[in-house]
């Protein structure tokens, strides 16, 4: 019983020195007329930090209909811990969940691991890098599996020019350890633009190429352009 209520102290004591960051984005599209188009796209991202640590929830959703008929759908949620070990350097691990019926994958699941390096933490800019190690095991649409081991190099800047604009961008490289030709690469840039203490308009670009595609996949790069209403507090 003393055990029980030392783990509910704990537990209290941790909630009451951490900090919780939210940023939510929902946008929303549509055309009616000669042709009918609704694009929904959601991103979730949740940071739970007290003393040295970091835990950060993720998750992204996209779903397009053209004239009734599906023309995309993709899911991806992620639980990531890190550990700061001194100003500037720390250590993380992630576990990744993803569908994406347009690309022939049914399932994805990634583990990484890795190591994180700050070059600028500031309140008006940020820059990172990340490279570590991914495993990821994919079940594909037409009944096939795969089994790969990926390095990672992942860079990040954000920058805020005022009080009201700032951009961001991040890279992505994924060598493939196990097949050559089979790498990825993904990147992304954004604009947002400050409406409130709480509220901004965000529009970006997300380019993500597969190298070597799951079968039947006719194209290696998808492209997805979005503006949405992101929450922060």
């Amino acid at each position: 019983m003393k055990f029980v209520f030392f783990i509910i102290f704990l537990c209290t004591s941790l909630i009451a020195q951490a900090q919780l960051t939210n940023e939510s984005e929902l946008g929303i599209a549509g055309v009616n007329g000669n042709t009918k188009t609704q694009t929904y796209t959601a991103k979730q991202l949740n940071d739970y930090k007290w003393d040295s640590n970091v835990v950060g929830l993720k998750a992204r959703y996209l779903n397009a209909k053209t004239n009734g008929a599906e023309t995309a759908l993709y899911f991806m949620s992620g639980l990531r811990y890190e550990r700061q070990l001194s100003n500037h350097f720390g250590l993380f691990v992630g576990e990744l969940f993803e569908k994406d019926k347009f690309t022939g994958i049914e399932k994805r699941l990634v583990s990484d691991l890795g190591g994180k390096y700050r070059f600028i933490d500031s309140d008006m800019t940020k820059f990172f890098s990340e490279l570590g190690y991914r495993y990821m095991h994919e079940n594909r649409l037409d009944d096939s599996s795969a089994y790969s081991s990926y390095g990672r190099a992942y860079i990040e800047w954000e920058n805020k020019w005022n009080t009201s604009f700032s951009t961001k961008y991040w890279l992505e490289y994924l060598p493939n350890f196990t097949t050559n030709k089979d790498w990825q690469l993904n990147t992304e840039l954004s604009l947002s633009a400050v409406l409130n203490s709480t509220f901004s308009l965000k529009s970006g670009v997300l380019v993500r190429n597969d190298n070597s595609p799951a079968p039947r996949v006719i194209y290696k790069t998808d492209t997805l352009f979005t503006t949405a209403l992101v929450a922060k507090f």
